[in-house]
């Protein structure tokens, strides 16, 4: 009887560390691998860590499983603390598809939904989060009703047009449905705001006595926002996580999985950018773009969740005023994960009931 009680006591703690280790060490082991770029020259220079994450697609009351609900925000949050507890980031940007059902729910949906949200993302104090809204927060521009715009952007504070300063680095994130070109009221606001931005850094970079308040001085922004820039395909995508073929080869749908060639024009004219962050499509890219004297390269993001893809990602890049490095970082993949627990328990059967065997 107290060889049985032993083995069973074994067999508990042995699974207890297993559990231990797949469900929270794991995170922390695969998130320290990643690290800070470095950027050629610091000296008398303030360097902004940012954290970029896109579409964590947090189910909502209508579609999927309540236990795949429960498993991938577990995984997200765990990956997610461990992000910030490593690494301590300066400010998190998220780019959009916050929520996978965010435009079908009722008012009381939605903000439990937000305080969700809140709850998986918590962060401390001193780490600043912007968010970009998505097409699954609120729906694709025609499909938009102005109470789902409205709670958004009051819950979430996230306005159509932010232009964000941090440590001398001028960051501007767009709502990327109002970049629909047409008439609506949505759209033209947000054209008049980018316009009010735009006009602000072209004085601002001419002399940075008149940057507003003298708060600031000038460097070329960076823009984020939920969607790509215009391109034609993904078939351009030579990352290791660009969509599979013959995904990748598939011809985009403009203005549902990328911004039009005229709004792109538009943006790339008014804020010329440095640097361009977006979501939406769950894989990496990396585009380079030429506009008249203005080249700059573009960054997909891929997912967050381990519903959109086997290996999600995120991004750490250190900005100064005057340059940018990126280190694409990789959390647990779903297989690893699997098959740690597998293995492990099978070596603690055998251990418990085979060496322990032996032994006695």
């Amino acid at each position: 009887m107290r060889r049985v009680t032993k083995k069973l006591l074994n067999l508990i703690v042995g699974l207890a560390l297993i559990g231990l280790y797949c469900e929270f060490i794991i995170y922390y082991i695969v998130i320290s691998q990643c690290s800070w770029p470095t950027l050629t020259n610091t000296r008398n220079k303030e360097v902004l860590k940012a954290f970029i994450l896109a579409d964590t697609h947090l189910l909502g009351p209508f579609r999927g499983h309540w236990l795949d609900k429960l498993r991938r925000e577990w995984q997200m949050h765990q990956a997610f603390q461990a992000v910030i507890k490593i690494h301590k980031p300066d400010v998190v940007f998220v780019l959009g598809d916050l929520f996978d059902e965010g435009e079908w729910t009722n008012d009381q949906q939605f903000n439990d939904y937000v305080d969700r949200f809140y709850s998986l993302f918590a962060l401390p104090k001193d780490i600043k989060m912007y968010v970009a809204v998505g097409n699954h927060d609120i729906g694709f521009h025609n499909r938009i009703r102005r109470k789902a715009l409205q709670r958004f952007t009051d819950r979430l504070k996230s306005p159509l047009v932010q232009h964000v300063v941090l440590k001398n680095t001028h960051i501007i994130v767009i709502n990327s449905m109002a970049m629909e070109g047409d008439s609506c009221n949505m759209c033209a606001e947000a054209q008049r705001q980018i316009s009010l931005v735009s006009d602000k850094l072209m004085k601002c970079s001419k002399n940075d006595e008149n940057c507003e308040n003298h708060s600031y001085n000038y460097s070329q922004p960076i823009l984020m926002q939920h969607f790509p820039l215009y391109r034609k395909s993904d078939a351009i995508c030579t990352e290791p996580d660009a969509p599979p073929l013959p995904e990748r080869n598939k011809l985009f749908r403009l203005k549902i999985d990328a911004l039009s060639k005229e709004a792109t024009e538009y943006l790339i004219s008014k804020i010329q950018p440095r640097a361009v962050f977006g979501g939406h499509t769950h894989h990496g890219c990396l585009v380079k773009h030429s506009y008249k004297n203005n080249e700059f390269l573009e960054y997909s993001v891929p997912s967050f969740s381990w519903r959109n893809r086997p290996d999600p990602k995120f991004m750490l890049v250190s900005i100064s005023h005057d340059e940018y490095s990126v280190n694409k970082c990789g959390l647990p993949k779903e297989a690893t994960m699997i098959s740690s627990a597998v293995i492990m328990s099978l070596l603690l059967l055998f251990y418990v009931f085979t060496i322990r065997k032996i032994g006695a």
